[in-house]
Formats: C-alpha cells, structure tokens, sequence
C-alpha cells in the first residue's frame, strides 16, 4: 500500500501535467492517509481552483491548512502561513468577497513580500472593490432629514389675503399637495425619507376664496396665500372660530405646540380688551409674565430687533443673530419701544 508522502507526490506529477482529476483523487487519498499535513491540504486547495466553480472546496482547504499551521509548530511556519493566507485570498476573490479577499492577501503579504504572485492578485482584488457603488450618504439629520417634528410654519395677513409659510427647503412641487375649501387648508409634502410632512387647519377662523388662493413652491419654503372672503377683516387667530374682528395679528413660529393665538383669545375673555398697540403690548405681557427665562430672552430679542414684526419663543433660533423686520404686505415698519 502506497505512502501518504508517494501518494502526495504523484498527486504533484498529475498537477503539473494538467490532470486535475487525476490530482485531486491522489491528493484525496493522501489526506485519507495523513490528514495534519498542510501542505496536503493546500495542494489540494489550488487544485480545486484549477478546476474552476470548487471555490467554496478551495476556501474549506486553505482555512483547514490555516488551522493546522496554527495549532502545530513547523520550521517554516511564516512561509506555509503566508502561502495558505495567498490560497485563502484566492478563494475568497472567485467566491467574489473581494473585502475579505484584500484582507487574506495583505496578511500574506506581510508574511511574504516576495511572493510574485502576491501583486497580481491584489491588483485584481482592488480593480473590482473599485466597481463596488459606494453607499449613498445619509443626509444630515440622520434621525429623520426634514421630520415633521423639524418643519415648522408662519403666517401673517394684509386687507386681502393671509399668507402661510412652511419652511422646508428645496422640496419639488410635483411632491406638494394643497387642498382648500371655504373653511379649511390641507397641505401634504412627501420627505426625502419617504414619509410626509402634513399641516392640518380646519376650521379657518374665517372664511376664505378658495379659487382666489394660491400657493407658490419656492427654495426654502411653501407660501400659500389665502383669499379672504371678508376684504379687510383681521383675523385674530389662523385655525378655530374666531368671533372678534380688528383684532392683532402676528407671525407665529409655534407648530401646536403653544397655541398663542388661542391664549389671546383667553385673555380678551378675562379682561376688557384694549385696542391697537395696547393690545399688542398687553398680550406680550401677559405671555411675557408666564414664560421661562430663555423663553423671554427669545422674546424680547425677536419682537424688539425685529420692529414687532415677529415674536419667537424659540432662544436656540433667535440667538444665531439679528431678527430681521419682515412687515406683513401693505404695511411699514416701526421701531416697537416699551
């Protein structure tokens, strides 16, 4: 009966003539013999691959070597080693894991840096990691870019229309869906995420033109201008039903959350309501006296930089810099002065 050792040299000759078959049933024999041999096993490894469609046969062999070198102590161990971890990457490249392939060959190449075969392959290995699409960035806010939490909205009026403002940027129009009736806005957006933004008012506070609105999609934000059905009436709050006429109108940065518009209607319950720039001053007040301290920083920065033209309780917006004056259409600013 042939050796482990013979059989693994005329598994050699067969190799090097081409007889892949012949090979692998003389190399299967001399593991069936000695199966703690490495090199048995990455013979066997390369012959797999020569037969090409065995790489899952190859990658088995070279981690099997990898493991006896590992667990035994040879005289050359760093050169069988770093010939195992060639073979290991070799596999790895025709099973296509091409990250785990570059890895398996850098660790043989520091082992063995001479190994000429060492460069071709990496040089493969790196061309398809280079085909590879690079995964698309998350955009900023990863939490959720443009959450309906992070949108928020304004609005102002003049004798004709009220004007609402949702500030999202750079949305594309065939994403915005406005829908009105006499007494209600309906606004829908479509978020890069996939999910959507949605502003619900109805009732109005009061009626509205509905064929005489519009809205406009413009870089930072959505205008929609409502046709009031009464020219000239002020309204005094933007959503709920709102019975006093000519009363103070102001831009709003909240979302729901505080309901500024309604608190004024609560006081003008509670006291006889004044009129004009008393009103205006009365309400700030009032707002001024139950609010926490950034919160009245926001206010007193924003309504006084900004001519009365806008009031915000939101200090971490307000303190990156001057509030700018924006007076609602038809109007002239003014210097607001306690």
């Amino acid at each position: 009966m042939a050796s482990a050792e013979l059989l693994y040299k005329q598994a050699n000759d067969a190799f090097f003539e081409d007889d892949y078959d012949e090979a692998l049933e003389l190399y299967n024999k001399a593991i069936d013999l000695d199966a703690t041999n490495p090199e048995y096993f990455l013979k066997r490894s390369a012959t797999y691959q020569k037969m090409k469609k065995k790489g899952k046969e190859s990658l088995a062999d070279a981690e099997k070597a990898l493991s006896l070198i590992e667990s035994n102590e040879h005289t050359e161990q760093d050169s069988i080693k770093a010939k195992a971890l060639l073979r290991k990457g070799i596999a790895l490249f025709e099973l296509k894991n091409y990250q785990e392939a570059k890895k398996s060959l850098e660790s043989s190449k520091e082992l063995n840096p001479n190994e000429k075969s060492l460069a071709t392959w990496l040089k493969k290995t790196e061309t398809e990691l280079e085909k590879i699409p690079k995964p698309t960035p998350t955009p900023p806010d990863s939490a959720g870019f443009l959450s309906q939490s992070r949108v928020r909205h304004e609005w102002y009026q003049n004798d004709n229309f009220v004007i609402v403002s949702i500030f999202i940027k750079n949305v594309k129009k065939e994403t915005v869906d406005v829908y009105m009736t006499e007494k209600s806005l309906s606004v829908t957006v479509k978020l890069p995420t996939g999910s959507d933004y949605s502003l619900e008012l109805e009732p109005l506070a009061h009626e509205i033109v509905p064929k005489e609105s519009k809205y406009e999609v413009l870089s930072t934000k959505i205008e929609i201008k409502l046709k009031k059905a009464n020219a000239g009436a002020k309204w005094g709050v933007l959503e709920g039903e709102d019975a006093v006429v000519g009363s103070v109108a102001y831009p709003s940065s909240a979302k729901r959350a505080k309901n500024w518009d309604a608190l004024e209607k609560e006081i003008s319950k509670e006291q006889e309501k004044p009129e004009g720039e008393a009103a205006l001053n009365s309400l700030f007040q009032q707002l001024y006296k139950d609010a926490d301290d950034d919160t009245k920083r926001a206010m007193l920065k924003s309504y006084t930089e900004s001519s009365g033209t806008c009031l915000s309780t939101n200090w971490g917006e307000v303190s990156k810099g001057n509030v700018e004056t924006k007076p609602p259409e038809g109007m002239i600013a003014k210097k607001w002065t306690s």
